[in-house]
């Protein structure tokens, strides 16, 4: 049989145990049976001792795994920048130095306390009173409902970046507790896998009593930290939602002011522009109808005043809602300008003098004396407050200030205390003009008179026949007398110390006197020196020569004689 080799399942079978098998079959199956049992036996034994050695090491492993796992949570917390932690462990140094502090105190109550306990003891106080505002509330103003000022209220455009600040400002606040939220809720998860391994290494048996002990204290640790955050996310939670309630109600209520103030202003502005094209389109008819180019200009400037006026009121009731109190308050306003500002209030009311009143216009040539300079020239602008007019070539600045060509700066309120005389007022452009000659008493004076109305009426045809068409004209506006009608050229006569001075008159070109006056005065002078009868009188300087004289020569001296 096979089962009966002397060599059973890889065992050598002694011979004499061998040979009593080979006679006894029964026995041989008996101990073939028990043999087949110790040695299935021996090998469950086998496999169990390597199971548990197995598991043994599983265990050992995994607790390793846990602990890694626990040392590379705890390094993650102690880097984190998390406000939470850092008050939460504040909170806690807080309290562990004061139960230091009452041990310390409890235990030397009766005994003078040595030098490095004292040491101690003032360095706990200190800690203590710089963490004293963690004592009752770890979190603090993390938890509490930040405060808002009083929103705004929209009464002018302006106010609308004011509501925009202060609604950003709301969703930074809100930004900011979100990250609070955000922040906490990180941390809680960090903690609560925390917990799940502490708890895990705890079921580990291989761990020793001692082992297990420092386990427990760090998950009862753990735990009240746990329990201290989570409360802090249930305030925090409820704060952020009261929060969100109170914002969004002010802050619809902002939008719905930012909407009304843009509207009005979109009003506003509608108004003011037609208001503009009305100005245009006015501007446009006097430059069309309005030939005349200093009448235009002024015609113009009266336009754009009224339109600025026009807009300066919109505004104004746009946004003053007592429009008495408005009223008012611009009463008041002028009556204190006036006082502080007098010359300035003075020149705005001379403006306007002069607008409505028409006395002056651009373009217009005009005299003004200042002291004992005078200017004359023409006006090239009136503003509220000032005249400007440039300094020609003129008989006033050949006589007295020889320089010309200068802007001159005249303020308004001189109409009021000084004298501006106009001398191209309305549809005049002439003036009255006049040229001496002096001749002496002996001469012929009649012919002299003859001669220079001549030269003028020759020369000044133009203008005086100008002249009279012009007078006539203004006799609508002004009461002038025949004799003011009479513009022809006149000679007068008149004594002076050198001689008899010829006067004649002529009208004249208001913006270029000098011209037609060179002219007559050189025709006029040319003329008398053709006249025997007639001499030009004029200083003049005699040598007379006498004997005697104190110079060494025959009474030599100077007379002088005309």
């Amino acid at each position: 049989m096979n089962f009966l080799n002397r060599y059973i399942v890889g065992y050598k079978v002694p011979s004499f145990i061998y040979l009593q098998l080979q006679k006894n079959k029964f026995v041989t199956y008996t101990l073939l049976l028990l043999f087949l049992h110790i040695i299935l036996y021996a090998n469950i034994n086998n496999e169990t001792n390597q199971l548990d050695k197995f598991q043994s090491n599983t265990k050992h492993s995994n607790l390793s795994t846990y602990q890694e796992k626990l040392r590379q949570l705890d390094m993650t917390l102690n880097n984190t920048e998390s406000i939470w932690l850092k008050r939460y462990e504040n909170f806690h140094n807080y309290h562990a130095i004061s139960e230091e502090i009452k041990l310390l105190e409890n235990n030397d109550l009766d005994s003078a306390y040595d030098t490095q306990t004292a040491h101690r003891l003032e360095t706990l106080h200190k800690q203590q009173i710089m963490l004293e505002q963690y004592r009752n509330k770890p979190f603090g103003e993390l938890l509490e409902k930040p405060t808002l000022e009083t929103p705004p209220t929209l009464t002018n455009p302006f106010g609308i970046f004011t509501a925009l600040s202060y609604m950003r400002h709301i969703a930074s606040l809100k930004t900011n507790m979100q990250n609070y939220r955000q922040n906490l809720e990180k941390l809680l998860a960090t903690i609560e896998k925390k917990i799940e391994i502490l708890e895990s290494i705890l079921t580990n048996t291989n761990l020793t009593n001692k082992q297990k002990q420092e386990y427990q204290s760090i998950l009862n640790t753990t735990r009240e930290q746990n329990f201290e955050f989570q409360s802090a996310k249930n305030i925090l939670e409820t704060t952020i939602d009261v929060f969100d309630k109170d914002t969004n109600e002010i802050e619809t209520n902002l939008e719905l002011q930012i909407k009304n103030q843009i509207l009005k202003l979109g009003y506003i502005g509608v108004g003011i522009i037609i208001s503009i094209v009305i100005a245009f389109i006015f501007k446009m008819l006097v430059k069309r109808y309005i030939h005349h180019h200093e009448r235009a200009y002024t015609t113009s400037k009266v336009i754009n005043v009224f339109n600025i006026t026009v807009i300066f009121f919109i505004l104004l009731f746009a946004y003053i809602d007592n429009a008495t109190y408005a009223v008012a308050m611009v009463g008041f306003a002028s009556a204190g300008l006036a006082i502080a500002m007098k010359d300035m209030f003075m020149s705005t009311l001379g403006w306007l003098v002069i607008v409505l009143g028409g006395s002056i216009h651009v373009g217009d040539r005009i005299r003004v004396r200042k002291e004992n300079e005078v200017f004359i020239g023409d006006v090239l602008d009136i503003s509220m407050l000032r005249i400007t007019i440039y300094d020609d070539i003129t008989q006033a600045s050949y006589r007295e200030n020889h320089r010309a060509g200068r802007l001159i700066f005249i303020p308004n309120n001189y109409i009021f205390t000084n004298l501006i005389a106009n001398y191209t007022y309305g549809d005049l452009t002439n003036i009255w003009d006049s040229v001496e000659v002096c001749i002496t008493f002996d001469s012929n004076i009649e012919k002299a008179k003859k001669i220079a109305l001549e030269v003028a009426m020759i020369h000044a045809n133009t203008y005086t026949q100008e002249t009279k068409r012009q007078m006539r004209s203004m006799r609508d506006r002004f009461s002038l007398v025949d004799s003011a009608l009479n513009v022809n050229p006149r000679a007068f006569n008149f004594i002076k110390e050198n001689g008899m001075e010829i006067s004649v008159w002529f009208q004249n070109y208001a913006y270029a006197t000098l011209k037609l006056k060179s002219i007559i005065a050189k025709e006029i002078v040319e003329k008398y020196l053709q006249e025997d009868d007639i001499q030009i009188a004029y200083p003049i300087t005699r040598i007379v020569y006498d004997k005697q004289n104190g110079l060494g020569l025959e009474n030599f001296a100077f007379t002088t004689n005309q």
